[in-house]
């Protein structure tokens, strides 16, 4: 069980804590069981242009802001695809968690990325992320949507009933911290966008 939520926690781009505060990011999330998998998604608002919430999604190695991440290295494939290997060590209760994975994402510049794992603690882990103007219109101020969905089998010896309350305890309040980093890049200036 252990290793299954913090792996979930290190596949997530950058993340720092929630609060009362970030209903403004309009957060959205669920997670539905189907047997042994989980489906999950999410979607946020982000104070961002398309161009902003691209490079923030594509931001790899910004993973390291998370707590208990150690290390998160993106290599760029001649393929036009990105590997990126993170390290974390975690503890939960008394017992410290080591953990390594490895995911293979494809990017389309402007709309998104999927990902998959190549190696890791999961049996399954894949998925996508799409960002979109706000289709919020009436809103004058800048802004994008970004959309998580992704589907995870663990490879836990767990009760998967419990793997589903740790998930949904903490769905929420993971992209809330994700709404909220990605506003905090709101002035920040950008590479120009392909």
């Amino acid at each position: 069980m252990n290793k299954f939520i913090i792996i979930f926690l290190l596949l997530l781009p950058a993340l720092s804590w929630g609060d009362s505060a970030d209903n403004a990011y309009r957060v959205q999330a669920s997670v539905v069981r189907e047997g042994d998998t989980f489906l999950i998604s999410a979607s946020y608002h982000a104070p961002l242009t398309l161009c902003q919430a691209y490079q923030y999604l594509t931001d790899y190695e910004a993973a390291v802001k998370i707590p208990g991440v150690i290390e998160s290295k993106a290599v760029r494939q001649p393929s036009g695809k990105v590997l990126v290997e993170r390290s974390a060590e975690e503890q939960i209760l008394f017992v410290k968690i080591k953990l390594h994975t490895l995911i293979e994402y494809t990017e389309y510049p402007l709309l998104g990325t999927e990902f998959t794992q190549i190696k890791g603690d999961s049996k399954r882990f894949s998925g996508k992320w799409s960002v979109s103007p706000d289709s919020d219109v009436g809103n004058s101020a800048i802004g994008t949507t970004i959309k998580y969905q992704g589907v995870l089998e663990p490879d836990s010896h767990v009760p998967m009933f419990i793997l589903q309350y740790f998930i949904q305890n903490s769905l929420e309040d993971r992209f809330k911290l994700m709404a909220r980093l990605a506003a905090e890049r709101k002035n920040q200036v950008v590479v120009a966008c392909k």
